[in-house]
C-alpha cells in the first residue's frame, strides 16, 4: 500500500520540479524529501524521477503515479471543502498579492468588508509587480493575485486568470492647467503636454507609452515617481498631466484638488485581472473570499460552481 504522506511529498516534488523547492514548500529539509522519495521508489520498485542538475523530471512511471496522485489530493480537498462550514471556523488565513494601485486603494476596502463578515480570519495583503505576483501564486506563497494591467501572451498552463473588470484610465490635471475647465479632450491634444509618469520599468508606464504612441503621440516626460501619491501631489501643484486609475483619484476629485478630463473615444483602458494556481484545490476560506469578491465583480461567479 502506498503511504499517503510519501505520496504527498512525491506530488509536491512533481509540481515544483525540484527537491529543494518541495522542501521549502513543505517546511522540511531537502534530505527528508529525498529520503521520502527513495523509500517510495523502493516500495514500488520503480524510478519515479530523473535527477538532473537543474532539478528533476518525471519518468514514465512517475507520470502515471502523478496523474493518480493529483486525482487523490483533488478528491481529498473537495471532500474537505464540502464538509467544512466556514461560518464555524475559529481561525483561518488567506494571502492575496496585488499590484500597487489595487493594494493601496481597492484591497483595503475589500479586506474590511470581508472581515466584517468573518472576523476570525486573517487576511494577508502583499504588494508586488505583476511578475512577482505570478511567481508567488505559482509557488503557493499567495492564494490569489489581483493585477491591474497586462499579462504576457505565453503563461504557465497552471496559472488561471480571469478579467474582473475593464477600467478606463483618467487624465487628471491641477487647477493651474489650461484643461481645468475642460470636460473632455481629444487624444491628439496630449501631444503638447508634459506628463508625470511612473518609473520606466513599471508595467503601467510601459502600457501608457505604448497606447500613446499608437495614437501618434511621443509623450514628453517631466517627472517620474514610483507611487501614485507623489504623482497626484505633483499634478495638483503644477501644470503637468497624469493618467491614473479612477479609484486612485476619488478623494482628490471630491476635494477639487484634481480635475478629471476624460479622453474622447476611451483609448486608455486597462483590465483588472484575478490570477490563481490551477494545480491547487481552492480552500474553503479562499472560496469564501471569492464569493465575497463576486459581489463586486460578477465575472468571478463561474469559479464558484458547486463542487462535484
Amino acid at each position: 500500500m502506498i503511504d499517503l504522506h510519501k505520496l504527498h511529498v512525491f506530488h509536491i516534488v512533481a509540481q515544483e520540479g525540484s527537491f529543494s523547492a518541495a522542501a521549502e514548500r513543505l517546511y522540511i529539509t531537502q534530505s527528508a524529501v529525498s529520503q521520502q522519495i527513495k523509500e517510495l521508489e523502493a516500495g514500488l520498485g520503480q524510478t519515479l524521477f530523473e535527477r538532473g542538475w537543474r532539478g528533476v523530471t518525471l519518468t514514465p512511471s512517475g507520470e502515471i503515479l502523478e496523474a493518480t496522485a493529483a486525482q487523490v489530493f483533488d478528491l481529498i480537498a473537495r471532500a474537505e471543502a464540502a464538509l467544512t462550514d466556514v461560518a464555524q471556523l475559529t481561525s483561518g488565513r488567506i494571502t492575496i498579492s496585488a499590484t500597487q494601485g489595487v493594494s493601496a486603494y481597492l484591497a483595503p476596502l475589500w479586506m474590511q468588508e470581508f472581515r466584517a463578515e468573518h472576523p476570525n480570519f486573517t487576511v494577508v495583503l502583499n504588494t508586488g509587480v505583476t511578475g512577482k505576483i505570478i511567481d508567488d501564486v505559482l509557488a503557493h506563497r499567495s492564494d490569489l493575485g489581483v493585477i491591474e494591467g497586462e499579462l504576457e501572451d505565453t503563461l504557465p498552463p497552471r496559472l488561471g486568470h480571469l478579467v474582473l473588470d475593464e477600467i478606463e484610465q483618467i487624465l487628471v490635471v491641477g487647477f493651474k492647467h489650461p484643461f481645468w475647465e475642460r470636460d473632455r479632450v481629444g487624444l491628439a491634444e496630449l501631444s503638447s503636454q508634459s506628463f508625470i509618469m511612473r518609473q520606466q520599468q513599471s508595467q503601467s508606464r510601459i502600457w501608457l507609452e505604448r497606447m500613446l504612441k499608437r495614437g501618434g503621440i511621443d509623450p514628453r516626460v517631466a517627472a517620474e515617481f514610483d507611487n501614485f501619491e507623489a504623482m497626484k501631489r505633483a499634478v495638483a501643484a503644477g501644470t503637468c498631466v497624469a493618467v491614473l486609475p479612477p479609484y486612485v483619484i476619488e478623494g482628490e476629485l471630491k476635494q477639487h484638488l484634481l480635475h478629471a478630463v476624460p479622453v474622447e473615444g476611451k483609448p486608455l483602458v486597462r483590465e483588472l485581472k484575478l490570477v490563481w494556481n490551477r494545480d491547487t484545490q481552492t480552500s474553503p476560506i479562499t472560496r469564501r473570499f471569492l464569493s465575497f469578491l463576486s459581489q463586486h465583480y460578477p465575472a468571478v461567479q463561474p469559479l464558484l460552481r458547486p463542487i462535484t
